[in-house]
């Protein structure tokens, strides 16, 4: 019953977020509760329970037998309330104006260059391990960029996160620490296992970005043969869009300051030598003061950016509830339960490859740590009685990192589909018409190497 209650929750969120029924806030916060009131009538919980679920998903649980303590959403949401707050400071005082103005020049108005230049940042980026932080900086030094050019939002939201999926496989990634934990296997040789996979899948974002650049150059008639015909006054009305955008906000003569400050957060953050809402809060009431001075006007900034901040931090929240929910009244367990007797033991040997492809879905639309603790940690287990070893259950655990960055449970999603003015399941279905290979070339690659038994 759990598993039926799961699954008409997951189906009935994404129906009503595809249909636009209800906002993301709303959907994340109201088809949870709905579903979590009916999962306490079926287990016997105290209605009152739900509220502890939603609790722990939103702020942090205690597990009662190792004393473990597991955060919620809490920690991201501060991330990114501070995040955009503060990256939207550097907007406004012009951060960001150089940087684009060198893409505009460099591209002469060439879509192509400018999804290259996308995917080989948003690459770089996220070597750091954290999906908020790459998606915060990509959109602020893109979408205006997007904008100007008429290039399609949608796919500034998909080159993005393509990279993201690839190397939040890095040592330092979640996945990767949380697989190899559940199975108990070293992380170094899970690592060198995967690697191969995501280089060639690198390959291939860079790949999807030239071919997506192609068509909209196609879109948007732009002939790179007529490319040099572009007149200077052409060129300068492209460039006053970004140079005349608020001028009362821009401080080009803190220009220098502003870097540096950026420079040393960032780099702060990578180090972790501090959480990156304290970092990024701290940055903004600095960025402020400076910029601004006048604390009539510091005020009317803040005003003016709530909104932006908010957004993304409430849905970050709502999706506190949704994972809270899922997990704490055992939907999520009883899911990851059916999955697993989905898959035949008749299989034998073969199982590998057929389970990663089966336990796909189920990395997209549960919890990380419920997929990995709750599927991974018992299928290995299994696959184990027929020779396959917890290293190559490991990676077949890992093949399905390829749909992972449309999960509806990572709270940065909510954001760049919100700054890219995208439908949630819009990008959904996009990223997965334009990334749906790297799943076979996860498959291939490791078939190939021996990571992955067939």
């Amino acid at each position: 019953m759990l598993t039926f209650l799961a699954l008409s929750m997951i189906i009935v969120f994404i129906v009503l977020l595809s249909k636009n029924k209800l906002s993301v806030f709303a959907a994340l916060t109201i088809v949870p509760f709905v579903f979590g009131a009916i999962a306490t009538f079926v287990t016997g919980a105290s209605f009152l329970d739900l509220f502890e679920w939603i609790k722990e998903g939103i702020l942090f649980s205690v597990n009662e037998e190792t004393g473990k303590v597991s955060m919620g959403v809490i920690s991201p949401a501060i991330v990114i309330l501070f995040a955009v707050l503060y990256f939207g400071i550097m907007l406004n005082v012009g951060l960001f104006d150089p940087l684009c103005e060198f893409f505009i020049k460099r591209a002469k108005g060439d879509p192509l260059k400018v999804t290259m230049a996308t995917v080989l940042t948003s690459t770089v980026v996220t070597l750091n391990g954290d999906t908020t932080t790459t998606i915060i900086i990509c959109v602020a030094a893109f979408l205006h960029l997007y904008k100007q050019m008429k290039i399609k939002l949608i796919y500034l939201a998909v080159i993005i996160v393509t990279p993201i999926g690839i190397f939040n496989q890095l040592p330092w990634g979640g996945p990767t620490i949380a697989a190899a934990t559940a199975m108990d296997v070293s992380i170094s040789e899970l690592f060198a296992d995967l690697l191969p996979g995501m280089l060639v899948a690198e390959v291939f974002a860079i790949f999807m970005a030239y071919f997506i650049g192609m068509k909209e150059r196609k879109r948007l008639n732009f002939d790179p043969k007529t490319a040099k015909d572009i007149s200077p006054k052409q060129m300068e009305t492209m460039l006053d869009a970004i140079r005349l955008k608020d001028p009362e906000l821009k401080r080009p003569k803190l220009f220098v300051f502003n870097l540096i400050l950026t420079l040393a957060i960032l780099v702060m953050l990578v180090m972790d030598i501090a959480h990156g809402g304290v970092l990024f809060g701290i940055g903004a009431a600095v960025a402020l003061t400076v910029n601004y001075k006048s604390a009539s006007l510091i005020n009317e900034r803040l005003d003016d950016l709530a909104a932006d901040a908010l957004a993304p931090a409430l849905a970050t929240l709502a999706a506190g509830v949704f994972s809270g929910i899922l997990t704490g009244s055992g939907m999520s367990t009883a899911l990851a339960t059916s999955i697993t007797a989905i898959i035949p033991e008749s299989l034998g040997a073969n199982m590998a490859p057929i389970y990663a492809l089966i336990a796909a879905p189920a990395i997209t639309f549960l919890p990380q740590d419920a997929f990995y603790f709750g599927i991974a940690g018992v299928m290995s287990d299994v696959m184990a009685q027929y020779g396959i070893s917890a290293s190559e259950a490991a990676v077949a655990s890992m093949v399905g990192q390829a749909f992972r960055l449309i999960s509806p449970v990572i709270p940065a999603l909510y954001m760049l589909v919100d700054s890219t003015e995208t439908n949630f399941v819009d990008f959904q279905i996009k990223y997965v018409i334009y990334a749906w290979p790297i799943i076979l070339i996860y498959l291939a690659v490791y078939t190939i190497t021996g990571a992955l038994p067939i």
